[in-house]
């Protein structure tokens, strides 16, 4: 598994610049890395083989497995499933442990569960739906993505969202490469003032913005591994309980946000395009031995018979006569 250190540094190294070229005019180049960003993942050490991760990739693809042999073992979700989520199933609900396209038979626990879209599910810390064996500074360091952190979304365009109050701030939590990459677009997409990323400690949430609780989270998306939370949404269905599971109800949105037009182009700009793994390169299809000689045989015979053609037509032509002299 990739150490996720040296690809937080890149980002956080051109975060500042991307951004600024987002809100204030942009050169070509800035503006082609405010539009995509692609970052690497390992789950197969031993092979020496990474995956690519891409905005607005469509993702998909076959699925594959952490091996459980050899330099795999280090891994610590070693022999799990991974990949062949799409965009297309990239929405869960307001619950935890929602939007899994497969291998999610228990909605008591995500404890055990794959990766459909490569990355790793947020951890709201221990005795929260099994999300316990996803938290950890010591796990952050392998995270695809960099470990979980915390940036704030609002607006100060009131000429494009007159009507967005002051208080209407949502705060998204996901990997850092998915959140520098977001705000970025939403920047440009939806007129969001820039902002940066802070850790995000799940033993001290609800003490502030930056630390939202499960029940403040107004969509989950990639299988849990990125969400959008609003502070004043209050969804008691996800409060700790006996009866918790990862398909609960929740409450309805606040009148106030319910209809929010820039709650909806945020939602709908990380649907578009938040980060997912690449499908992998699809097996080249290997032809059956009579398929083989029957090729073989085409391609040698294919020029015999082709002469013969020429032969055979050339002795059945008439000579044409000549153009008479005759006056």
């Amino acid at each position: 598994m990739i150490l996720s250190i040296p690809t937080a540094f890149v980002a956080f190294a051109s975060f500042v610049r991307i951004v600024q070229a987002a809100g204030s005019g942009c050169s070509s180049s800035n503006a082609k890395a405010v539009r995509s960003i692609r970052f690497r993942i390992d789950y197969s050490p031993s092979s020496m083989g990474s995956t690519k991760v891409s905005s607005w990739s469509d993702g998909g693809g076959p699925r594959a497995k952490i091996n459980a042999n050899g330099a795999d073992l280090l891994n610590p979700f070693a022999g799990r499933e991974y990949a062949g989520g799409g965009r297309w199933d990239i929405l869960g609900t307001r619950a935890y442990g929602s939007g899994y396209p497969y291998g999610a038979p228990d909605v008591t626990t995500i404890k055990g569960r794959p990766f459909p879209h490569a990355m790793w599910p947020i951890s709201w810390g221990p005795e929260y739906l099994g999300g316990e064996e996803y938290w950890g500074d010591d796990l952050d360091l392998l995270r695809p993505g960099g470990a979980v952190g915390t940036i704030n979304v609002l607006t100060k365009d009131t000429s494009k969202w007159p009507n967005v109050g002051s208080d209407e701030v949502y705060t998204m939590i996901g990997d850092k490469e998915s959140l520098t990459f977001m705000i970025s677009d939403l920047v440009r997409v939806c007129h969001a003032a820039p902002a940066t990323p802070r850790k995000f400690d799940p033993t001290t949430a609800g003490t502030n913005l930056a630390q939202p609780r499960p029940e403040n989270v107004v969509q989950y998306y990639r299988s849990s591994s990125f969400a959008l939370a609003y502070p004043k949404y209050n969804n008691t269905f996800a409060l700790p309980s006996s009866n918790l599971t990862t398909n609960h109800e929740s409450v309805p949105l606040p009148g106030s946000i319910i209809n929010s037009p820039f709650l909806r182009c945020i939602n709908d700009t990380i649907r578009a395009s938040l980060p997912l793994m690449d499908a992998f390169a699809s097996p080249k299809k290997k032809h059956s031995p009579g398929a083989i000689a029957g090729i073989v045989i085409g391609s040698v015979g294919g020029p015999i018979l082709l002469f013969l053609c020429c032969v055979v037509l050339g002795r059945k032509k008439k000579p044409s006569n000549p153009p008479s002299d005759a006056q």
